[in-house]
């Protein structure tokens, strides 16, 4: 558990580096359309990330986490103005606070994996609500980023090999579970989710094998739960689909900072 006077003082520290991270690199969120493919075998693919007023493409190297000039000037080509959405600040900065208060004796290496995993989440999972897309732009070099982070904090933590080695097994296992869904029924998996499943197994199993399927569950749980209450709601029917990605970083979030609940569950 962490100790009580430090947790709230990391999370005070870690909540305004949330949201000035998220000032700058939430402005890709709005750079992204939605795209449905359809049955269409000659599609050319989700357009690729464009101004949200001029329709301008946005130059993002391939393997770059992020535009950079864009993200640091808030300027786009032709000197167009992009922000970043409030609620993404606001969410990205709730996320490192609950970074601090749920890993505050964590080692620093640790706690800086943790906290890009709240603000790439929070990234994805803001572009997965607006327009239901986990683009590769932002899934695919979230990859070598974590573990680099990752395998930096091995070498901090006891038994360090055996995690990195976990969190491998992690990111094959639930990549191929979600894969396994997919390929089963295509209409109710989409293919942004699969490649999510590979960064988001990444972390639950540098935790262990328990947290792993605990996190994986936690996702089509609260999943059904949110879909539960919008329907009684009125605001969703029995057929509409929900973004899943936010479910999924949601819930690995969840029990890497508050704890596996699976052994008090068999307990």
């Amino acid at each position: 558990m962490p100790d009580m006077p430090s947790a709230p003082l990391l999370a005070l520290a870690l909540a305004p580096l949330g949201a000035l991270l998220a000032h700058h690199a939430g402005r890709v969120v709005v750079l992204f359309a939605a795209h449905d493919p359809g049955d269409d075998p000659d599609d050319p693919g989700p357009p690729p990330p464009t101004l949200p007023r001029s329709g301008r493409v946005v130059p993002w190297a391939r393997w770059s986490p992020l535009p950079w000039r864009l993200v640091l000037t808030g300027r786009g080509p032709g000197g167009e103005p992009v922000r970043a959405p409030g609620p993404v600040v606001l969410a990205a900065a709730a996320a490192f606070a609950a970074v601090g208060l749920g890993a505050a004796q964590r080692p620093a290496a640790e706690i800086a994996a943790l906290a890009f995993l709240a603000l790439w989440g929070t990234l994805l999972s803001a572009v997965d609500l607006r327009v239901k897309r986990l683009p590769d732009a932002l899934v695919r070099p979230a990859y070598p980023v974590a573990l680099a982070l990752l395998g930096a904090a091995a070498l901090t933590v006891p038994h360090g090999r055996s995690a990195f080695l976990g969190a491998l097994a992690g990111m094959a296992a639930l990549w191929a579970f979600y894969w396994l869904l997919w390929f089963v029924y295509p209409a109710g998996m989409g293919w942004g989710d699969v490649k999510l499943s590979g960064l988001v197994g990444l972390y639950l199993g540098w935790a262990g094998p328990g947290p792993a399927v605990s996190g994986a569950f936690a996702a089509f749980l609260l999943s059904a739960c949110v879909g539960l209450v919008l329907v009684l709601l009125g605001r969703a029917g029995r057929k509409t689909q929900l973004p899943f990605g936010p479910f999924m970083v949601g819930g690995a979030l969840a029990v890497l900072l508050l704890g596996d609940p699976l052994p008090l569950l068999l307990g």
